[in-house]
């Protein structure tokens, strides 16, 4: 890294006046440095086509800036944003009692631009802030995909002579390949995610609610560590066809799949763990069923290699299933996970990217034949130099798991 870059660790933070918050983040400021590969991403920025670019999502913000908080999802409206331009130190703009309470560690960003409120005066910081990078004209890149139309008019109308163009897939490329820390971090969600499913279908009996189940199955992986549940998708019997349902008080009779897309944040990292079992016995359909779809799991796991186009990988999962006499009744093949729970690449027939070492994703497949039995099932995967290599434990669903038996 050349001299004239941003020095991200630098321990010098924007003071604030007032008492500094008791709530503090459990990463520290080494922590962060570690899950962003700060050197691919202050070339990205230095050899780009922008003389800025504004990162708002909150899949962007940690990367670009070290911080993470619930409020960045849950409170959209206030604004954090990371201003980073193409020569020069990045900027933070936060709301005053955000900038008030950020301890040493908190983000490995030093220049902290405060602004008032959870309306339009972020704006006025960032055209400010603009400004005083030097950037008053040229190009600027955004997230149009998250950039809010209200925002972005008051913007274009506090710096005029700038050009705000959508550069979303250009901000979001340096997360792609995971660094060691990162990947790291998944795995042990993941660990935690599948652990919690395990520990909830193997106390599950035959009339237990929908609901119950699925309670337990979120207490168990908070309590192994993640800090919120953010997919509790749990339905059994006819609704397990259904598009992502969330639990009912339907009582989980004999007979019915059982199924669940589940996973919770850990630092504002995504788990993502799809299973399916039976309440009770399983039918010779259940398991004949259940069988070819996991062994076109297995297949696309070990076609997959370094370099291939994410396409190519589509095509042959519904080649699989052609030759496994079924019906490609299914949407995904499978895609990245980190910050993001949709991370590119995503495997579509219509996705070229490429697959890379480094990459952590998941391969997401299954049968959906509502209202009759539906599969599905997902997988964590590290793309190493030799290809796709298992992540996640799956050992208690190499067949149909029978519950309750």
């Amino acid at each position: 890294m050349t001299s004239d870059r941003p020095t991200l660790l630098s321990k010098r933070m924007y003071q604030r006046r007032g008492r500094r918050s008791s709530h503090m983040l459990d990463v520290t400021t080494a922590r962060r440095g570690t899950l962003t590969n700060i050197e691919r991403l202050t070339s990205t920025i230095a050899n780009g086509l922008y003389d800025a670019v504004l990162v708002m999502s909150p899949e962007n913000v940690p990367y670009y800036s070290g911080f993470y908080n619930m409020d960045l999802r849950s409170i959209p409206e206030r604004v954090h944003l990371v201003i980073w331009p193409r020569d020069g130190e990045p900027a933070f703009v936060v709301t005053e009692r955000r900038a008030e309470a950020l301890q040493p560690g908190d983000t490995f960003l030093s220049d902290i631009v405060p602004y008032q409120g959870e309306e339009l005066d972020s704006m006025r910081a960032v055209a400010d802030t603009l400004a005083r990078m030097r950037v008053t004209s040229g190009r600027v890149g955004i997230e149009g995909r998250f950039f809010p139309a209200n925002h972005l008019r008051e913007l274009q109308r506090l710096a005029p002579d700038v050009e705000f163009v959508d550069a979303f897939a250009y901000l979001e490329s340096p997360r792609a390949i995971k660094t060691p820390a990162e990947r790291d971090l998944l795995v042990q969600l993941a660990h935690w995610t599948t652990t919690a499913i395990d520990t909830a279908f193997a106390a599950a009996q035959v009339g237990d609610s929908e609901r119950s189940i699925s309670a337990r199955m979120q207490h168990e992986l908070l309590r192994n560590g993640a800090d919120m549940i953010a997919l509790p998708v749990f339905a059994a019997g006819p609704r397990a066809g259904l598009f992502h349902p969330l639990a009912t008080d339907m009582p989980v009779e004999a007979g019915m799949m059982v199924m669940t897309d589940f996973g919770g944040w850990k630092d504002g990292y995504f788990s993502d763990i799809a299973r399916t079992a039976v309440m009770g016995r399983a039918t010779d359909r259940q398991r004949d069923l259940y069988a070819r779809i996991s062994d076109v799991k297995h297949a696309v796991v070990e076609f997959i290699k370094p370099g291939m186009p994410a396409s190519e990988v589509a095509r042959f999962a519904r080649a699989a299933y052609a030759a496994r006499n079924l019906e490609f009744k299914w949407s995904i093949v499978g895609h990245s996970v980190g910050l993001g729970i949709h991370e590119s690449p995503q495997i579509y027939p219509w996705v070229d990217d490429p697959i890379l070492p480094g990459m952590v994703m998941m391969i997401e497949l299954g049968y959906h034949d509502h209202p009759r039995d539906s599969i599905h099932v997902e997988d964590m995967v590290e793309i190493t130099d030799r290809g796709a290599e298992y992540r996640t434990d799956f050992s208690r669903h190499e067949t149909i798991w029978e519950l309750g038996v």
